[in-house]
């Protein structure tokens, strides 16, 4: 059996009398590297959408609020002038009949 032994490898003879694993342990490293980035940048993405979700979801309530608002201010306003229309065409000499 060939007794090679390169740098930082695990080598193993297990799976069959022809295959050979071998694993560098500087890819594995990188693998590990990036895999975690990769991970840690799908949390990040996620937790940003889901923040901006929340953000969405607090401004439309709070838009319903002002418009709601808005829409009670503007009854009242109708009815004042529509009380003001009526009293002066109470008034009005030229009224046709």
């Amino acid at each position: 059996m060939n007794d090679v032994q390169t740098a930082r490898s695990y080598r193993a003879n297990v799976l069959d009398d022809n295959a050979i694993i071998s694993i560098n342990l500087k890819w594995l490293l990188q693998l590990t590297v990036l895999v975690c980035s990769l991970v840690y940048g799908y949390w990040r993405i996620e937790t940003r959408i889901k923040n901006l979700e929340n953000g969405i979801l607090s401004a439309n309530a709070e838009i319903r609020n002002l418009l709601t608002k808005h829409e009670l201010a503007e009854a009242k306003s109708i009815a004042a002038l529509q009380e003001e229309l009526k009293f002066y065409q109470k008034l009005n000499p030229w009224k046709k009949k």
